[in-house]
């Protein structure tokens, strides 16, 4: 169950990223996804993808 609720709260973050090209939306992605284990790499990610959008 947990796995069709990722894909659907994945498929609304894009959803909303392609309508407003709000930054933020991805960098939720990234501390969504699972990245193999790597929690580290997605919360990095996500910062990078923050510090992109203050820029």
């Amino acid at each position: 169950m947990e796995k069709v609720d990722k894909e659907k709260l994945m498929s609304e973050i894009w959803k909303k990223y392609n309508a407003t090209k709000d930054v933020e939306f991805l960098a939720k992605a990234c501390e969504e996804a699972p990245f193999f284990g790597q929690k580290e790499m997605a919360i990095e990610i996500a910062r990078i993808l923050r510090l992109v959008r203050e820029n």
